[in-house]
C-alpha cells in the first residue's frame, strides 16, 4: 500500500471533522443502507434462475440468521461510512461464530500478497490484536515452517506464522534490504491467514495501492484545503476590518 497510509486516516479524520464533508459521507453511506422493502435487511437473496420453494425459504432465513449475528441492522451504516472515509474496512471472522470483529484500519500492518497470482492477499499481519482475540483459533502461534522445506511456492497457513522470535533478523526465501524477513513479526503483531479476515475496500486491484483501497476523501483534499484557507482568510478580514466605516456622509 502506501508508505504514508496511517497518516492519511488521521488526515480523514480531519476532514470529517468538517460539517459539509460530514453531511456528505453521512448522505453516501444512508443512501447505500437503505433498507429493502420487506423492513427486514439491507441484504436479499438475487437468483439468477428460479430457485424452488424451499431453496427460497431456507436461504431467507439463513440471510436473515446472519443479518442478526453481525448486528447489520444497526452496523451496516458506520461499516459502509468507514469504508468511503478510508478506504478499506477490516474484520477477523472467528471460524467457530462466523462473527465479524471489527479491527482499526491503523493496526493493520501490513498485507503479504503472492505475487505470482496477481498479489492475492495471503495473510494480514495485525498489531496490538485485542486481547479476546488471542485466544482465537486463527491467531493462534504456530511453529515456524521453512517453505522451502515443506514443497516451496507461496503457501498460505502456518508456514509464514511463525514465533516473533525466531522470526527476527531471520534470512527467509524473499530476504529484505536490511537482512531480515519481509515474514518477521515483532513483539505486539499477529500473523492471521487471510481466509479468516474479511477486508471491504474501494480497489479494483488497477492501483499501487493495491490490496488497500482508496478514500473517496483523497480526490477532494486539494478543494478541501483551499475552502479551510477561506475560510482562514475571510474570518481574519472581519477581525481586521471590523471598525471600517458602514456609512459615508457626503456633503451637497
Amino acid at each position: 500500500g502506501s508508505p504514508n497510509r496511517v497518516e492519511r486516516y488521521q488526515q480523514y479524520e480531519v476532514m470529517d471533522s468538517d460539517p459539509e464533508i460530514n453531511a456528505a459521507l453521512d448522505i453516501l453511506a444512508e443512501f447505500c443502507t437503505q433498507k429493502l422493502k420487506d423492513g427486514k435487511s439491507p441484504f436479499t437473496v438475487r437468483w439468477n434462475s428460479k430457485g424452488t420453494n424451499s431453496d427460497i425459504r431456507i436461504l431467507g432465513e439463513y440471510l436473515q440468521q446472519w443479518n442478526k449475528l453481525q448486528q447489520f441492522d444497526t452496523k451496516i451504516f458506520r461499516i459502509v461510512r468507514n469504508v468511503f472515509k478510508y478506504g478499506d474496512a477490516f474484520f477477523i471472522r472467528d471460524p467457530e461464530t462466523q462473527k465479524w470483529n471489527w479491527i482499526d484500519n491503523s493496526k493493520i500492518i501490513k498485507i503479504i500478497a503472492n505475487e505470482s497470482e496477481g498479489k492475492k492477499p495471503e495473510q494480514y499481519i495485525i498489531k496490538d490484536l485485542a486481547p479476546n482475540f488471542e485466544n482465537l483459533v486463527v491467531t493462534q502461534i504456530t511453529p515456524n515452517i521453512n517453505p522451502r522445506q515443506s514443497g516451496g511456492g507461496m503457501t498460505s497457513g502456518a508456514g509464514y506464522m511463525g514465533s516473533p522470535g525466531a522470526q527476527k533478523g531471520s534470512s527467509g526465501p524473499f530476504p529484505s534490504a536490511s537482512g531480515g524477513s519481509r515474514f518477521g513479526l515483532a513483539e505486539t503483531e499477529h500473523a492471521v491467514d487471510a481466509e479468516h479476515v474479511v477486508h471491504l475496500s474501494l480497489s479494483e486491484g488497477l492501483d499501487n495501492n493495491y490490496p488497500f483501497g482508496n478514500s473517496l476523501l483523497e480526490n477532494i483534499f486539494k478543494v478541501y484545503k483551499q475552502k479551510e484557507l477561506l475560510e482562514d482568510a475571510i474570518l481574519i478580514y472581519r477581525i481586521q476590518r471590523a471598525p471600517e466605516r458602514r456609512v459615508f456622509h457626503i456633503d451637497v
